[in-house]
């Protein structure tokens, strides 16, 4: 079946026409879009063989070859065609704006604008206005202090009490907290909220109390022998006995107490040949009547090294020499042992050497860290005890060093010591008694404490020793580990002395 009015003839010539015109248009195409992934790249191999037919011999089987199109000609044709797109956008006639051809692509990700975002305005915080104050008067300020450093040594015992009292017709009331320490160096606090009424208004002041150590007396001693007088001996700090204490001065020589002198007693006892100002034995002057300090029954610095988890803790069974060896480290010898054994690494920790019940601990040698030295029966000194680093000279020193007994802390005798000097660094305490062996042996030279020297009692250092007993000022600060602490409390020297007045 054919088209009305088509002769056969006519329609080979047509098709052959209408065939040649589509390869014409095919291959048109090709060229046009050889950069394309899909279209030829430099390298191919032709996979066929172009025809073209033309329309006279559209009829014919067999076809002439043409020649291959190379690789090489597409790419020109591709970068012909990118020299035109990249050619410029030309400006529009009148038109003194050159706009930007926007090289993006329709599916490209279109970026938000940025904005900040700025915060709403804040009202600044007003702080309250302070409380008007008040000085307080020096004779009420001076009752203040004693009833609440009398109200903390009897709460002791008490992390919080309540005490109310009644003064010159001013009713005072006070919540006494206690500050717990976190180790065996820290000094103990409690805190005093005192209210008082004046009138229609109320009075209020927070008072901070400080728990006294032994270690913060340059000396301190519970019953004063009465065989034994203060003669060649100069006490540079504070200075406390709970009884009557003696002195002894001629021309040549006086004791002197460089520092504030207290006593539970009500005087003490002078001995001299010549004349002797009181001013110049005591140039802080002499407070009588005070409260005594009770020392504990035990002071049992052990509380402290099984409570931290980090104290290097050494036990002794029996009697042990004891040397520091100046590095952190220290060696030991028992009674009953062959051979000496040590332990020389330098430590962080705390130390707690403790003897059990009966033993006897000897030492000697340079202390460096923070040392506790215990026996519930004996101490003995045999050498100079001395830090490494010297706070006089290191005011920093970290090296620290406590002797602590429940009976007896001795000085051997001079068999053992040797003559001349003997240099104690460290805050001692002698439950029952502080003694130097072969007092009656020729001046050998001076006792040099530096630290404190707490005692039930004292022995005589003469003639064999002149004594020399300086306060360290880190005590004011810290304690030696575990060093017990007093019953007195006294009010911080911070405290203002101001009441506040609230409506």
């Amino acid at each position: 079946m054919v088209l009305l009015g088509l002769h056969p003839q006519g329609l080979r010539t047509a098709c052959a026409v209408a065939v040649s015109a589509a390869l014409h248009v095919a291959l048109l195409l090709v060229i046009v879009s050889g950069g394309h992934d899909e279209g030829t790249q430099a390298g191919d191999e032709a996979t066929g063989k172009l025809l073209l037919l033309h329309a006279a011999d559209a009829s014919r089987t067999e076809s002439a070859e043409l020649r291959r199109v190379e690789p090489a000609a597409i790419g020109a044709t591709d970068a012909i065609r990118r020299v035109m797109l990249e050619r410029p956008v030309p400006s529009l006639p009148g038109s003194s704006v050159s706009e930007e051809v926007d090289s993006r692509r329709p599916d490209d990700p279109v970026s938000e604008p940025a904005f900040t975002v700025l915060p709403e305005p804040v009202e600044p915080a007003v702080p309250p206005a302070p409380l008007p104050t008040r000085p307080i008067a020096q004779a009420e300020r001076a009752a203040l202090v004693q009833q609440l450093e009398q109200f903390a040594e009897e709460l002791l015992e008490n992390p919080r009490a309540e005490v109310s009292w009644e003064r010159d017709g001013r009713r005072y009331s006070a919540v006494l907290i206690r500050e717990r320490v976190s180790d065996g160096m820290a000094l103990e606090r409690a805190i005093a909220e005192v209210s008082a009424a004046d009138g229609s208004q109320r009075l209020i002041t927070r008072v901070g109390l400080n728990r006294l150590a032994f270690s913060q007396f340059t000396q301190m001693v519970d019953r004063w022998d009465p065989m034994v007088q203060l003669h060649d001996d100069e006490i540079v700090g504070r200075f406390h006995t709970n009884s009557r204490f003696n002195l002894l001065y001629d021309t040549r020589t006086a004791p002197k107490l460089l520092g504030k002198v207290t006593t539970a007693a009500g005087g003490f006892t002078a001995e001299g040949r010549g004349r002797r100002r009181h001013a110049d034995i005591f140039p802080g002057g002499v407070q009588t009547r005070t409260r005594p300090i009770r020392l504990p029954d035990s002071p049992g610095p052990f509380h402290w090294a099984s409570q931290d988890d980090h104290a290097h803790v050494h036990e002794f069974t029996s009697d042990a020499r004891i040397r520091f060896l100046g590095s952190g480290g220290y060696t030991w010898r028992t009674r009953d042992a062959a051979q000496t054994q040590y332990v020389d690494e330098p430590t962080d920790r705390p130390v707690y050497l403790i003897a059990a019940p009966g033993v006897a601990l000897h030492v000697k040698g340079v202390v460096a860290g923070r040392v506790l030295v215990y026996s519930p029966h004996r101490i003995v000194i045999e050498g100079s005890l001395v830090y490494q680093s010297h706070p006089r000279d290191v005011p920093e020193s970290g090296d620290y060093l406590g002797l602590v007994c429940d009976r007896y802390v001795e000085v051997a005798s001079p068999r053992v010591t040797g003559r001349g000097d003997l240099e104690i660094h460290a805050a001692i305490y002698a439950g029952r008694r502080f003694l130097v062996r072969h007092i009656d042996s020729p001046r050998a030279g001076t006792l040099h404490i530096y630290g404190s020297l707490t005692a039930g009692t004292l022995s005589a250092t003469e003639p064999r020793y002149a004594t020399r007993i300086e306060y360290d000022p880190r005590f004011e600060r810290v304690r030696p580990p575990g060093f017990p602490s007093t019953n007195r409390y006294e009010v911080d020297p911070q405290w203002r002395g101001e009441w506040a007045e609230v409506q």
